[in-house]
Formats: C-alpha cells, sequence, structure tokens
C-alpha cells in the first residue's frame, strides 16, 4: 500500500512541477495616421525607427497606410520596444511613440499638419 502511495504523490509532484509554458509570439503595433480635420491619411509614408546604443543594431521600418490610413507593424523576436513613429503626406509631418509588447496589439494615432 505504501508503494501505491509513494507512486501516487511521485506522479502528482512531476505533474505539479511541469509547465505548459509556451514561449511568447510576436507583438503588432498599428499607427493610424489622421489630418489636422481627423480624417484618416491614406498613402502617407510612416517610419518606425529605435536607435541602438553604443553601435548595437537598430530597427528601422518603413512603408505607407492603406486605404483606411492605417500601417501594421509585427516586431520580432517577441521582446518588448519602444519605437519613435514618423509619418508625412506631403509637406505635412507628424510624430508620436508606441510601445509594442509581445502577444499584444498597440494602436497609436498620430496627427499630421
Amino acid at each position: 500500500m505504501k508503494k501505491y502511495l509513494l507512486i501516487f504523490v511521485t506522479l502528482a509532484a512531476v505533474a505539479a512541477f511541469s509547465s505548459c509554458y509556451e514561449p511568447p509570439g510576436p507583438g503588432t503595433g498599428k499607427v493610424i495616421v489622421i489630418d489636422q480635420n481627423d480624417f484618416r491619411v491614406p498613402s502617407a509614408t510612416v517610419k518606425l525607427s529605435q536607435p541602438g546604443q553604443l553601435g548595437t543594431g537598430y530597427i528601422v521600418n518603413e512603408g505607407l497606410t492603406d486605404l483606411n490610413g492605417e500601417y501594421s507593424y509585427t516586431h520580432e523576436p517577441a521582446l518588448e520596444v519602444i519605437l519613435d513613429i514618423s509619418a508625412t503626406y506631403g509637406t505635412a509631418v507628424g510624430q508620436g511613440i508606441i510601445r509594442i509588447k509581445p502577444d499584444e496589439t498597440s494602436t497609436e494615432t498620430v496627427k499630421i499638419y
């Protein structure tokens, strides 16, 4: 009987200490560009950047907003980052900051003047 109890306790302990850990997935940042009248701006240029420290790598990503005035960026590897936003459309410019966390979608609105 003690043998069965020992086996049960051992199996319970192994089950309790094993986890279902999954590494975090990439985070997504969505930038919405609006003009001075609060209308969304399609085809605006969005640049996301983070300068490195002491010469180590840089994050630079650039693209255009879609017809809804939105630009999405998925950051891999799954690390938290804070990126500078620069949005331009013709002579109008705007700036902002976005924080992207793993497994989350962050949204930031940038107004251009």
